[in-house]
């Protein structure tokens, strides 16, 4: 695989391949994007075209050298791979890469390390990898990957080249699905609605995905004009609400919310073939005649905020009950 082969990200990689172009290389990036969107493979990617050996400053890997083939088996001396041991990054971890950093490289140009997790560190992680960003050695590439930059100190920020990785476009990320991953295209569309751009996350949810009941969340929730006391009950006591499961509940509540969009959509236009869940569409249009446009838009306002509430740490119960009476 080289860059040229990497969906999406055009942005991202040009800014890279100018770099190396005008020689214009920094000691540190910091990629930052949504877990799972590609912010890993396109720094190993970077890697191989900066030790490829098939020419000086050639702006992508030729994928058939000595070099790439070992990049891509992660058996480069030069290139390594840092990911967290547990859920964080430990300070033994860069202190083996400080190291490691008082070499030359030994069949590279360069020395490349790329810190997944980098918004995961350690306590006192940071003042340990703050020195080497100060001081980086020559012939050393380091990417930092972090999902948000807010949980990075501004002194690391100010010392590294930050690029942001965005989210894929629908339309393009649901194509690679059916073509790479042989999905039906109807689901390859929930799947790209539902992971926000990101393949990791994707192909992650695709078996909770199958087994959500939107039929039944669209006819008996989402799209039911009122329940009783009884029906409210029930719906909650079945949603997933222990504090391991919260992850769980959130992709409920966001196919909620493609649901409700559908919906809305139909209700507006008039026509399905914009529709993420096209093989409820009979049951679209025949819910979509029962409610006024107003309602919908309030129903999809308030299931927005509890989602958000929930994904806050909001108590998951005393969440979804005011959802309930907010839309009676």
């Amino acid at each position: 695989m080289s860059f040229k082969d990497i969906m999406g990200h055009e942005r991202p990689i040009n800014l890279l391949q100018r770099a190396i172009t005008q020689e214009k290389v920094v000691h540190s990036y910091l990629f930052i994007g949504s877990e799972g969107i590609g912010k890993s493979r396109v720094a190993l990617q970077f890697a191989k075209a900066l030790n490829c050996l098939e020419g000086e400053n050639r702006v992508d890997a030729c994928d058939r050298c000595s070099s790439c083939k070992k990049i891509d088996h992660h058996l480069h001396p030069d290139v390594s791979l840092i990911e967290p041991q547990g859920q964080t990054l430990k300070v033994d971890q860069v202190r083996e890469m400080q190291k490691a950093l008082a070499y030359r490289p030994y069949e590279g140009r360069r020395r490349v390390f790329i810190l997944t997790a980098a918004d995961r560190m350690a306590p006192n992680m940071s003042n340990t990898l703050l020195k080497t960003l100060e001081e980086p050695p020559l012939h050393t590439v380091i990417i930092l990957l972090a999902n948000h930059p807010r949980w990075i100190l501004p002194t690391i920020l100010s010392r590294c080249q930050s690029i942001r990785f965005n989210p894929l476009p629908s339309h393009l990320f649901s194509d690679w699905l059916t073509r790479e991953k042989g999905l039906e295209k109807s689901e390859a569309h929930l799947l790209a609605s539902l992971s926000e751009g990101s393949p990791g996350k994707a192909l992650e949810i695709k078996e909770e995905i199958a087994g959500i009941p939107r039929k039944q969340l669209l006819k008996g929730w989402m799209g039911a004009k009122s329940l009783s006391i009884e029906e409210k009950e029930g719906w909650i006591e079945s949603l997933p609400s222990h504090p391991s499961q919260r992850e769980n509940l959130h992709l409920i509540l966001e196919m909620s919310k493609t649901l409700l969009r559908d919906l809305i959509v139909v209700k507006i236009l008039k026509e399905t073939s914009r529709l993420i869940h096209s093989d409820l569409v009979e049951e679209m249009e025949e819910m979509a005649g029962k409610w006024d446009l107003s309602s919908l838009l309030k129903r999809m306002e308030i299931l927005h905020q509890t989602s958000q509430a929930i994904k806050g740490n909001a108590n998951t119960r005393l969440s979804l009950e005011a959802m309930m009476l907010s839309w009676a």
